[in-house]
């Protein structure tokens, strides 16, 4: 035990002495004026004309609401396109701020003839409460790697939907980031149509998801916070894991070396946290495999050698729970082996 807690100390101290602050990034997106954000109250007829894009039962179509739309240009053409933010109420009481399902519509630039013709829908999410089915796009959510759940399917049910215009890939044409309780997704023009090219649960605590441009280079980052949860160990004991995706081009990919490097913030947390953890419960194996595995993590990512094997070593000898060993053997087998 003693052993331990001067390892653990021996660790902070390092860590207090790496690199100093967060790498400074460019998260300001300027005022696009060739952008109109138009807000709806519950049901606004002039919100409501977009719901008819919808199929459902008669006796059901009063449960739709458009709460936002933008009018831009967000693909190749000179014209500029519609998004709207279609939302279907529980009902249950009617419009509570609850939704069951949501979809983002995008269709082409409307006249006063007729209505637009639709372009692109896209499922954001489906509680199941209704039997409302459109045809779309579904949006499929994933985890970031190495977390080993994700959160109950209503959890992502928000009492907000909302989405933003953004150039995140750097191409000159406006992206769709779409936030959506715990989830976040983005909806770009590439090869000639809409696509999502990135979708995640992220649960926040401490940090919330954000597009930021990390190395100034003109396409965005994302980083998608997530708490850890641990049975039988309140809230603010849950570790909190931040995974950071970069546009190659083609898709998002995950590349958090670029990021642990240069924030210190995230480990310092999870240092922390760790820390106190085990001055309150000893050895608190039960619990430490999951601090250490994302202790090691963190390590792996910032380069650290030496400290993320002795975490993850730690995981592979004294962890219960087989997903976490399992990972943690298959980083282990990535780090270079130790001189003798």
């Amino acid at each position: 035990m003693k052993k331990l807690l001067q390892n653990t100390l021996l660790g902070l101290a390092i860590s207090l002495l790496l690199g100093g602050s967060a790498v400074r990034a460019n998260t300001q997106i300027p005022k696009n004026p060739d952008v109109e954000y138009h807000y709806y109250k519950a049901f606004d007829p002039e919100g409501q004309k977009y719901c008819h894009f919808l199929t459902a039962p008669a006796a059901e179509k009063r449960l739709y609401h458009t709460p936002m739309k933008a009018v831009a240009n967000i693909d190749n053409t000179p014209e500029k396109e519609t998004i709207a933010l279609i939302v279907a109420d529980t009902g249950d009481p009617p419009f509570d701020g609850k939704w069951a399902q949501a979809f983002l519509l995008i269709a082409e630039a409307e006249t006063e003839a007729a209505l637009p013709k639709t372009v692109a829908l896209f499922k954001l999410f489906n509680t199941g409460i209704h039997d409302l089915d459109a045809p779309g796009k579904a949006i499929e959510l994933q985890s970031p790697p190495f977390i080993f759940a994700q959160p109950p399917k209503d959890d992502h049910k928000p009492h907000g939907v909302s989405f933003r215009l953004v150039d995140l890939t750097g191409d000159g044409v406006l992206d769709v980031w779409v936030e959506f309780g715990y989830a976040v997704a983005v909806i770009s023009f590439q090869n000639s149509e809409f696509n999502e090219i990135f979708s995640s649960y992220t649960v926040p605590m401490n940090y919330k998801p954000e597009y930021v441009d990390l190395d100034n280079d003109g396409t965005y980052e994302i980083k998608i916070p997530y708490s850890v949860q641990i049975e039988r160990v309140s809230t603010a004991a849950h570790p909190e894991w931040m995974s950071c995706y970069e546009w190659d081009g083609n898709a998002y990919v995950l590349n958090n070396e670029k990021f642990y490097p240069n924030d210190n913030e995230p480990l310092m947390h999870l240092l922390s946290l760790y820390n106190r953890q085990l001055l309150q419960h000893g050895e608190f194996i039960s619990v430490g495999e999951i601090y250490h595995f994302y202790l090691g993590l963190a390590h792996y990512y910032r380069g650290s050698v030496t400290e993320a094997r002795w975490d993850l070593e730690w995981v592979v000898k004294y962890a219960k729970q087989q997903h976490y060993i399992q990972a943690a053997e298959t980083i282990l087998e990535k780090l270079p082996h130790p001189r003798k």
